[in-house]
Order: C-alpha cells, then structure tokens, then sequence
C-alpha cells in the first residue's frame, strides 16, 4: 500500500473518530440533561451537523464528490442515542 493512502486512512479515521465522539456526547446531553430553553433541540442539531461535518471531511480527505447518500447517517446516529437514552 502507498504511503499517501495510508496517510488518507489515518485522517478519515482520526476525523471521523473525534468528531464522532463529540456528536455523540453533544446527543447523549441533551438527551439526559439539558432542558433549559431549547437547549435539547439545539443539542440534537449540533450533533447532526457535526455528523455531517465527519462526513463531509472524509469525503475531502479522499478527493470524492460530497454528493453522497452517506450524509444519511448524520442523522441516524443521534437518533439512535435519543432513542436509547429517552425511551428504553
């Protein structure tokens, strides 16, 4: 493998794991603890455009089109965190 695909590698996955982790504390928070306001809403929003920001990141890394169903999952991965926070 060359060395400026593995370099591509490390920094979509460094990207996608840290930004990633933000989102899913920034969901998780509003999901548990933030009611003031519409910090709850503004949380969940965060956290998707975060998501959508990892995406949009890697997509750049890799020289690829953002013109992807990928950008689908932003979306879901909050979703999933309301869910199991708040109704299980």
């Amino acid at each position: 493998m060359h060395v400026e695909k593995v370099k591509k590698y490390v920094a979509s996955s460094l990207l996608c794991s840290v930004v990633m982790l933000h989102s899913l504390a920034m969901a998780a928070m509003g999901a548990t603890g933030a009611d003031k306001g519409g910090a709850r809403q503004g949380l969940f929003v965060l956290s998707v455009l975060l998501g959508a920001m990892a995406v949009a990141g890697v997509r750049l890394i890799n020289k690829r089109s953002l013109v992807t169903p990928w950008f689908l999952v932003a979306p879901v991965i909050p979703s999933l965190v309301y869910y199991l926070v708040l109704w299980r």
